[in-house]
Formats: C-alpha cells, structure tokens, sequence
C-alpha cells in the first residue's frame, strides 16, 4: 500500500518558486495534502511568515481532506464509490485508471482485463511483484472460469455471480493491498482501454456468429 501519493519522479518541492508554491496553497483544495504541507514548510524555510490562523487553518483543510477520502475505504459496489473525493489535481500525483473504472471494465469485460489495467497501475507504483501477482491472478481466474463455464451450466445469472465477484476481488486482493483504500490520485484517461475492450467484445461476438453459422 502507498503511504506517499507523490510520484517518486515528482521535482522536488524546493525547485519550485514562490508563486508555485503559494498557488498550491491558496489552491488546496486541488493538491495532495503533502504537497500542501511541502509547500507551506518551503515557503516558511524561505522566509515567508504565516499567522498561527494561517496556519491552523490550511492543517484543518487538509485534515478534512484526508478525511473525505477516508469516505471511499468501504467495498461500495461497482459504481458507488464516491470516486470524486480521491481525486486531485496535482500533476505530483499519481495518474491511476480510477477504481470505479477498472470496477467497470472487469464487470463487463471480465478478470483479465481488469487484471492488467491494475497492473499498469501498480507498475507505476515501482512494485514489480505487484504487477506480477496481480497479472498471474487474472490468468489464473479467467483460466478457471473458462473452465468452470465450459462445464457448468448456469447462463446468465453464473455470468453476473462471477461478474460481480471478479468486481470485489479486483479492489479488496490488489487496489487495496498495493494502492490503499484512501489514495488520493488524478484519473488516467480510460479511452484506449475502452476501444480496446469494445474492439475484443466485437471480434467475440463475430466468432459466436460465425460458429453458430458453421453449426447449421
């Protein structure tokens, strides 16, 4: 689990200037709260003077913010996850595909998928034995789903079950255990997985159509 939401590549905090940093501050509401603090204690090395209010009151803002992001820890389902409060805009941060789409890419587009969309998450966080279990763990499942599928009947409702379950066990076994229940982080744009998993789903239904059309 990350315990710093700053990128180690991020430029330091004492690269920046005066105005970068008071824009992080005046901003806060935007920035990882360490960038904040960072910041803060920078200016203060550099001279510049806060008010005890000043003070206490950019550590409360940041403190809620914590907080509000300490909303989303609970498994809440595949939409509902209060996606906005882990949010931020801080280009320091991490760029995660967001939980609730990766939730929403291995509903429908199954375990691998997800898998590997974490995977390139995780793989930013510089955890190579992260990237590595949590590939082998979506092999391994669509392999026993296949399988399972193959030779269990069940139609649609054994879809969703496994659907659905492929949903929990994507953000409890690798979001929570390598990126945290509370990390704060800019989304990553999610348009090139997408069309990938449209273009795979439509070559998926061709075979279907085109097997069916064999059987006859």
């Amino acid at each position: 689990m990350l315990t710093s939401f700053i990128r180690p590549d991020a430029p330091p905090v004492n690269t920046k200037s005066d105005e970068e940093l008071h824009h992080i501050i005046d901003n806060r509401e935007k920035y990882l709260p360490e960038s904040v603090l960072a910041a803060m204690a920078e200016l203060k090395k550099r001279g510049t003077e806060f008010s005890d209010e000043g003070i206490r009151v950019v550590e409360e803002d940041m403190q809620t913010r914590i907080e509000i992001a300490n909303t989303t820890s609970a498994f809440a389902g595949l939409y509902n996850d209060n996606i906005k409060n882990s949010l931020v805009e801080d280009p320091e941060a991490y760029s995660f595909y967001s939980k609730r789409i990766i939730k929403v890419f291995t509903f429908f587009f199954g375990i691998l998928f997800g898998s590997i969309m974490m995977a390139m998450n995780i793989a930013k966080t510089k955890n190579q034995g992260g990237v590595f279990i949590t590939l082998l763990f979506g092999i391994g499942l669509t392999v026993v789903e296949g399988v399972i599928g193959y030779n269990v009947s069940g139609g649609s409702a054994l879809t969703f079950v496994i659907a659905f379950l492929n949903v929990y066990l994507i953000e409890a076994l690798f979001w929570n255990r390598y990126i945290g229940k509370t990390a704060l982080y800019r989304a990553r744009k999610y348009w090139v997985p997408l069309i990938i998993g449209l273009v795979l789903y439509c070559i998926l239904i061709a075979a279907i159509i085109s097997g069916g059309g064999f059987a006859h």
